[in-house]
């Protein structure tokens, strides 16, 4: 048998294999796992009056018939509440010589339509399908929809009756934005001629159209020259008008009874890359759970209005009773806000790292959802904002995965305006 009695290694040849060794190991933790997310193409053109319209697709969207669409608006923040309830009416009895709402037309073709309202951004939203027996008659009654809008007397005096009396969002939004936004309530009696006026001056402000989901030639082709006829009475807009932020942090109180809920916001600096979306979705999620655990509550909800000029956030708790119970014993906090840099993705490495994964987990499902893209490029990355786009699309997988606590602690530190921080407390 071979024997030796010298060892296969020097001892300064081991030592280099030992830290050789080591080093493999730790390169091989820091870049594995990796989440691969789904990334769309892009096309663009334009429609006859120059409103900008955006398409993605992903090949894996081929076995879907689905297709979503938004009309992206820039309303000027005066007559801001006649605004909302002029969207919320369209989506109404707006049909010529008809008393069904819209989306009670559309169901039979596999459509259906919906609005949503923000002081600095407004959007009608379309889903409809790709396949022909039904795409043709969709884009034909949405055609019908907005050019020939005729808004009915009984549904304004039905929407009156039943009017949105939600003053804890319109005081915030008055303390946030107070110097550049009217956020009185609409007249008592509204005229559909009023509406009407407001409906047209607002498809004067189309910022852009964004659509998500598979169309094969022909279905392209049919939609640009559906979109062609839905737009003729629209116009590009200028740019959305620029926000002036509190410059005072400020807690306001509407009533003189029990605590029921807390109103928050606090404004954001432009979002100008993937990193800040990335820290913002984190510190969302985190400052929600830190609320909860604060005011002891099981009911809250977190906004993120990413639109660019001007970005803000707002929440809303609900306070249970068994807390105002104790009230008489234990001190009740009188602000729903924690501070950024005392919560646990801030300060510790594990908690940030477990909702980075989180992140990443649901951003592996939303990713594959036309829905989510719809969304990304109506609201979040838009067209000539610093983060485009394509430029989101292109980064955000690389992004999210190699973003560190380091990176989502100076993002949120740049991006928060804490003298803009404002809140209610509903007392009603």
């Amino acid at each position: 048998m071979f024997k030796r009695d010298k060892p296969l290694f020097s001892r300064p040849a081991l030592a280099v294999i030992i830290v050789l060794s080591t080093l493999a190991v730790w390169l091989l933790n820091l870049t594995s796992p990796r989440t691969e997310l789904a990334t769309p193409r892009i096309e663009s053109w334009q429609t006859a009056n120059g409103i900008p319209v955006y398409w993605l697709y992903q090949n894996a969207w081929q076995g879907s018939d689905k297709v979503e669409l938004t009309i992206v608006l820039n309303g000027p923040s005066t007559d801001a509440a006649l605004t909302k309830k002029t969207l919320t009416l369209l989506t109404g009895p707006t049909l010529p010589l008809s008393t069904a709402t819209i989306n009670q037309r559309l169901a039979p073709i596999a459509a259906q339509v919906s609005t949503y309202y923000s002081l600095p951004q407004q959007q009608i939203n379309i889903t409809f399908s790709n396949r022909p027996q039904f795409l043709k008659p969709a884009l034909s009654l949405l055609d019908t929809w907005l050019n020939q809008t005729q808004f009915k007397a009984n549904a304004i005096l039905r929407s009156e009756s039943r009017a949105d009396n939600d003053l804890g969002q319109q005081q915030l939004m008055l303390q946030l934005f107070g110097s550049t936004a009217t956020v009185e309530p609409t007249p008592a009696s509204l005229s559909i001629a009023q509406v009407s006026q407001h409906f047209a001056s607002l498809k004067q402000q189309v910022s852009h159209i964004m659509i998500a989901g598979a169309l094969d030639d022909v279905a392209q082709q049919q939609l640009a020259q559906g979109l062609q006829q839905i737009t003729q009475s629209m116009q590009p807009s200028s740019g959305p008008l620029a926000h002036i932020l509190a410059t005072q942090p400020a807690t306001s109180t509407l009533g003189a009874e029990t605590l029921k809920a807390m109103y928050g916001a606090i404004g954001l600096h432009p979002l100008t890359s993937v990193e800040d979306w990335l820290a913002l979705q984190i510190w969302a999620k985190d400052s929600l759970g830190a609320q909860k655990q604060q005011l002891r509550s099981q009911t809250g909800q977190w906004q993120l209005h990413l639109a660019p000029p001007q970005a803000f956030v707002t929440w809303q708790l609900q306070i249970p009773q068994a807390v105002l119970q104790n009230a008489a014993t234990e001190t009740q906090s009188q602000t729903s806000w924690v501070a950024a840099n005392s919560l646990p993705s801030y300060q510790d490495n594990a908690a940030f790292s477990n909702l980075k994964q989180q992140l990443l987990t649901q951003l592996e499902s939303l990713s594959q959802n036309p829905s989510w893209w719809r969304a990304i490029g109506s609201s979040v990355a838009l067209p000539n904002a610093p983060l485009s786009l394509e430029d989101f699309a292109k980064r955000y997988s690389d992004a999210a995965n190699s973003f560190t606590m380091e990176q989502y602690q100076q993002r949120i530190d740049q991006l928060l305006i804490p003298s803009s921080r404002q809140e209610v407390l509903i007392k009603l």
